[in-house]
């Protein structure tokens, strides 16, 4: 019965390792160090607010625009003023941060723009399955554009992960932000 009773506290032990590693892992995936118009940040510098992020870049001319007023939209209709916008530049060459910042507060004043060396970048985009390419245009004023994937990443006031959202209609982000402030 000792023995039964010792294997059964080793599982307990074993599992409630393996979910705080697991915790913490899912923490570190969605983590950040970039720059904002206020210092240097991480995820954990917004905690207390709901975070979407969503990444684009300032010169975009229509996904980062019509994606920003949707999600800004939403959430004027939703009237929730605990939720930062987290607008992370994919084109560190041409964006700094204050630009970048004016841009994004233009759609919703509470946004901070977030801008990534290049290394951080690279691993930031992998983490959250961000696709982003350069496209060279040699014959434009802009020299190239950044085609790149659109979704949101919704997440608690902790900066927990909550879900992905790339189905961008305006019925399914209010409702997808609304889900999360309910249950989060």
């Amino acid at each position: 019965m000792k023995k039964f009773f010792l294997v059964i506290v080793l599982i307990l032990v074993a599992s409630g390792v393996f979910l705080l590693v697991n915790h913490q892992l899912k923490l570190m995936k969605y983590d950040f160090k970039g720059d904002s118009i206020n210092g240097p940040v991480t995820m954990k510098s917004f905690d207390g607010e709901y975070k979407i992020a969503y990444f684009g870049y300032v010169l975009c001319p229509d996904v980062c625009p019509t994606t920003l007023t949707l999600v800004a939209t939403a959430l004027d209709d939703l009237k929730y003023k605990d939720v930062k916008i987290l607008f992370a530049t994919l084109d560190i060459k041409r964006d700094d941060v204050k630009t970048c910042d004016e841009f994004a507060k233009y759609f919703y004043p509470n946004s901070t723009c977030l801008r990534f060396d290049d290394k951080e970048l690279d691993r930031v985009t992998k983490s959250y399955g961000v696709k982003y390419q350069i496209v060279d245009l040699k014959d434009s004023v802009m020299k190239y554009s950044v085609a790149h994937s659109s979704s949101i990443y919704l997440f608690d006031k902790k900066g927990r992960f909550v879900k992905e959202v790339s189905n961008l209609t305006y019925e399914n982000v209010k409702k997808e932000i609304e889900n999360l402030i309910k249950n989060h």
